[in-house]
């Protein structure tokens, strides 16, 4: 089978005018994105604007402003950062390297800002912050079962219990059913994950061991959402069945993102360590 790979990409950009623009704007950054992916691909920046159920990246907010009254000022001169992931098997990725690496300056708009990449990070060892890096689906599949796992919820996470409400606290059925959705959504069909299965698993054998939890809010054109943000610690009591899959979808966190909107802003996690 040929490896699908995921990837988790910083990117550095430059502001090139001293402006104020909206604060923890996801849509802001999600719009970026696709004018981003328009530039390399109009027809698959169309298709991820249109469709649904096919959302194979998460975007972060901008980093490194300092916030005031709901305003970000940000500076000429002065580098901010930008988290992508792509979960589409590379193609996407490639169109996009190539893109960076033919485009003498480029300039992308966020708000009323102008901004110029200077630099991408893509690989774990240029990011001091250990949020880059890539992976493919068949090595996070062969994890290893653990015995406890500890998430960091680094943008408010929400996850949606329809009819406008919000569950703000990371449960275990909550966390995996989450993951899961999307693992089985874009992962090769031959490392599908049996949901039902797992959730039983979920059910009678993890429990939360320990959580520094507090919420953070996520601010969009028509409304704001709040979330939760912070680090929760799970307890397994087996390390038979789909114990495995559990710490392969912990992993896979890094790149799916977890609940509503990760494509703007929200939702961003990672496994901060196994133990």
């Amino acid at each position: 089978m040929m490896k699908s790979y995921l990837h988790s990409i910083i990117l550095e950009l430059c502001a090139v005018n001293t402006t104020p623009i909206a604060a923890y704007r996801g849509d802001h950054t999600h719009a970026l994105f696709l004018d981003l992916v328009r530039q390399v691909d109009a027809e698959l920046s169309g298709r991820l604007h249109d469709e649904p159920e096919y959302r194979p990246f998460t975007v972060s907010v901008l980093h490194g402003a300092r916030v005031s009254d709901g305003m970000q000022a940000l500076q000429a001169g002065q580098v901010y950062r930008l988290r992508l992931t792509l979960l589409d098997g590379g193609g996407l990725w490639q169109g996009l390297s190539a893109h960076f690496l033919e485009a003498s300056a480029l300039t992308l708009r966020l708000d009323k800002a102008q901004l110029q990449l200077t630099r991408v990070i893509s690989t774990p060892a240029a990011d001091a912050t250990g949020w880059a890096g890539y992976s493919d689906w068949q090595t996070l599949a062969a994890a290893s079962p653990r015995g406890a796992i500890t998430m960091r919820f680094a943008s408010p996470c929400a996850f949606s219990l329809g009819d406008r409400r919000f569950a703000l606290f990371p449960e275990p059925i909550l966390l995996w059913d989450s993951l899961v959705r999307s693992w089985n959504r874009y992962a090769p069909a031959v490392l599908q994950v049996d949901k039902v299965a797992l959730r039983d698993f979920v059910t009678q054998q993890v429990t939360v061991s320990d959580y520094e939890l507090h919420t953070g809010k996520a601010v969009f054109a028509t409304h704001t959402q709040k979330g939760f943000m912070g680090s929760c610690s799970y307890q397994l009591k087996s390390n038979q069945g789909c114990a495995s899959q559990l710490a392969a979808l912990a992993e896979f966190a890094r790149y799916a993102g977890v609940g509503s909107k990760t494509t703007s802003g929200m939702g961003q996690a990672r496994m901060e360590k196994i133990e």
